[in-house]
């Protein structure tokens, strides 16, 4: 929710990087396909340990994320089938650098924090679509949207690199508590919001 209030200043700024890649016939769809390429990276960077490396592609990945969609509106390329891709894109890309952790880590406790992130950041992504698509907004409900959630990994990684495994454990632990959060925050948003338009 904080991160994600950013976008539209951030857009903003980026406008000459947007124009100046739609000119070089930089196609959104290519931006999107290295961004889940960094994705996928940054979670064999976490399977490995190489916590920096992982921070930085999560960085680069953002960016990359931030980049298609402003490409796509300057260079006319917008399209259902580019915002489709990218959603699905954005979707594996999460779920590698979770299955990173998953296989970064050598416990049982350790490899559940990841798989719960997992889960949780899934059902938040799906209580979005499946609320908006009974006629409930979600936008900006939660604290911990996928740019928090992204921004957050790049944080766990640098203390990762710096501090070591065990703060990282806690750094995650942390980050699942809030992802939890926010999941059962958009679920009583939209069942309460349900439940008003069915009793009227």
């Amino acid at each position: 929710m904080v991160i994600s209030q950013l976008r539209a200043p951030v857009t903003k700024m980026m406008q000459p990087v947007y124009r100046s890649l739609a000119k070089m016939g930089v196609h959104p769809n290519m931006l999107t396909i290295v961004g889940l390429g960094t994705g996928i990276v940054a979670g064999w960077a976490f399977a490995t340990q190489e916590y920096l490396v992982a921070a930085i592609l999560i960085f680069m990945s953002g960016v990359l994320d931030v980049l298609d969609g402003g490409v796509a509106r300057v260079g006319n390329y917008a399209s259902n089938e580019g915002a489709f891709l990218d959603s699905v894109a954005d979707r594996l890309g999460e779920s590698a650098i979770y299955i990173g952790l998953v296989a970064g880590f050598s416990t049982l406790n350790e490899q559940l924090i990841a798989l719960g992130m997992l889960v949780f950041s899934y059902s938040i992504s799906y209580l979005r679509a499946r609320g908006e698509g009974l006629g409930v907004s979600l936008a900006g409900i939660g604290i911990m949207e996928r740019a928090e959630r992204m921004g957050s990994l790049f944080l766990a990684g640098i203390l990762a690199h710096f501090f070591g495994a065990a703060v990282f454990v806690i750094t995650l632990s942390v980050i699942l508590v809030l992802v939890f959060v926010t999941a059962i925050h958009r679920f009583v948003k939209v069942y309460d919001a349900l439940r008003l338009t069915s009793a009227a």
